[in-house]
Order: structure tokens, then sequence, then C-alpha cells
């Protein structure tokens, strides 16, 4: 097998009325490769807005022996190694680290869809238990398992189901260029200078060319732009979105405010400062904004207040 892709089906006990014991479950896809020994597994997305698709890479990174993983697309990578005493590592789910196992016993024989499968055991580089159901004709991989606990001190099961064998895959590493989430008032280091999201607010009333639709709000983020050389700086407001709860990716919008920030190139030596304004909806919060910058990813925390349950922003008195 030279690669293939794979869904994890995820289960983490959870408690049900009762006093019962249920299961939360989870999914994700990924896809892996045998030569050279890598694998990616998508993001997930519970809460829309929170962990959206920034670049098209998953949130786990394995390429040989190095881990890339963030904790949503907003964060910086982190990296450790497929022999870091991990136990929630996914590094494992490919076949290609199977032979360094320890204590391999044969189990027996089954079947999945159809297809005869030996049954191994065997301890991963981690010291997880784990199981393996390897297809009889051609020692393909059909379903991984193991469990481990998590950091909410539940069992965590992890079921890897293998799929479309030996088709074009490439994981390459992961972009540095996400630092990870900053305050507002943080300079952002870009090639030539700087960033600085300086202030973040909402208005409920817009302006007489730019008037928000019912049930949504603007929100308006100054940014200042340093240009420190030795190369001039392309700047414009269409480089940002807006995420949270409530809105994923929303774009700048054209309000005709003489604040705004405008397209134009920095030379060395200059400063700007300008108004980015973003329309969402009324009760949006727990708001991100993420400026695709040349060489860099900007990721402001742009945190609105939160006001009580039927009580919408727009509707309160220090709107």
């Amino acid at each position: 097998m030279q690669s293939a892709q794979f869904q994890i089906v995820g289960t983490e006990t959870a408690s049900r009325p009762q006093g019962q014991i249920g299961a939360q479950v989870y999914r994700q896809e990924g896809k892996l490769s045998t030569k050279p020994t890598s694998l990616e597994l998508q993001t997930r997305d519970d809460y829309p807005g929170q962990n959206p698709n920034l670049d098209g890479r998953g949130n786990y990174v394995v390429i040989g022996s190095t881990v890339y993983k963030r904790g949503t697309t907003f964060s910086g990578w982190e990296l450790s190694s497929t022999y870091d005493a991990d136990p929630s590592s996914y590094a494992y789910v490919n076949p290609t680290t199977w032979p360094a196992s320890s204590g391999v016993t044969l189990l027996g024989a089954s079947s999945i869809n159809g297809m005869a499968a030996w049954v191994m055991q065997a301890t991963d580089g981690v010291g997880r238990t784990f199981r393996a159901w390897i297809r009889e004709t051609d020692s393909y991989p059909l379903r991984y398992s193991t469990s481990f606990m998590n950091v909410k001190l539940r069992t965590y099961y992890i079921n890897a189901l293998y799929q479309r064998f030996n088709i074009p895959v490439v994981i390459a590493v992961p972009s540095q260029s996400n630092h990870g989430i900053v305050p507002i008032g943080t300079p952002i280091s870009l090639p030539s200078g700087s960033v600085t999201l300086t202030r973040v607010a909402f208005d409920c009333s817009g302006s007489p060319t730019h008037r928000p639709a019912p049930l949504h709000k603007l929100v308006t983020i100054t940014l200042a732009f340093r240009d420190t050389g030795p190369d001039a700086m392309l700047i414009s407001p269409f480089d940002w979105r807006l995420y949270g709860d409530g809105t994923e990716g929303a774009t700048a919008a054209d309000t005709a405010n003489p604040a705004s920030l405008t397209a134009q190139i920095l030379k060395p030596g200059e400063n700007v400062s300008g108004i980015v304004t973003f329309e969402v909806a009324e009760d949006a919060y727990q708001l991100i904004t993420v400026g695709k910058l040349h060489d860099v990813t900007a990721v402001v925390s742009v945190f609105l207040p939160m006001y009580p349950v039927g009580l919408p922003p727009c509707s309160h008195p220090d709107s």
C-alpha cells in the first residue's frame, strides 16, 4: 500500500439523564502516504465559525517523525515528534508505524464488509494497546482501533476506517506564517514593517450610504500599518475577514466612510491607519479577524460584549 484515505470515528463517553452512560461521536476525514511517511487529519468544526477552513489544511499533520498540530485554524502550529509520549497521538494511524510496535499478537480472523482479515494486537510508541484488521488477500489495513484518557478524563476511542487505496496523495509541510491569536493593540511583524489592530467597535445605525440589514450590525476595526522597509507594502481592506459565533468569513463592506482603509502601496518610512467595516448578524460575538497578508497570516481577537439571551447588542442601551 502506498496511500489511503481514512475516516476517524471518535467516541467519547458522555453522561445521560437518569445516570445512564452514553457516547458522543465525532467524525474526521484524513489521508496518509507510506512513501514518504505522512498523514493529515482534517479539522473539526463543532461550532460554526470558530474553526473555519482558513488554509485548506487539517489541524494535525505528520511528516516523517515530525508532528504539526494546532487547536484551531486560528492557532499557530506546535511541533512535536511521533516519539513524544502523547497519549492522544493520531500518528500511529499510519501503518508505517506498526512494524516498530511491541507485543505483536495474532488474535484471530474476522470479516469487514465481506473481506477476510487477520486481527492483530500490539503496543504502539506511546504505550497504547491497539488492534488492526489486516486484509488477508494483500495485507492492506481495513481498520485500526485504540483508546486513551482525554483532557476531560473520559475514555476516548479512536477507530480509523481505511478506504480508497493508492490514489495520488501529497502532504506538504504546513505554512508557519500563522503565529497564533494576538490581542488588540499587539503589533504583528510583517516582512517590511508591522500592522496593529488598535480599536474595535460595533455600529448599529451605519451611515446614510450603508445601513445594516434588519437583525444585523456593523463591526469596525481600525488597522495601523507601518512600513519600516526595505520594501513597499501592498495594503487592501479585502485582505481581512471576520469569523466567530454567528459569522464565518465576513468580507469588508464598502460604507463610503472617509476614514476607511483603502487599497494602496505603502512606501518605506510611511504609516497609514484606516477602518475596515464588516456586516454581521446582530448576535455575533467571540469574533476573530484574520488578515491574509504577504508571507503572514495575522489573527487578532476582537471579542465584543455578550448580552443576555433575547437582548441583542443593538437593542441594548449601551449600543
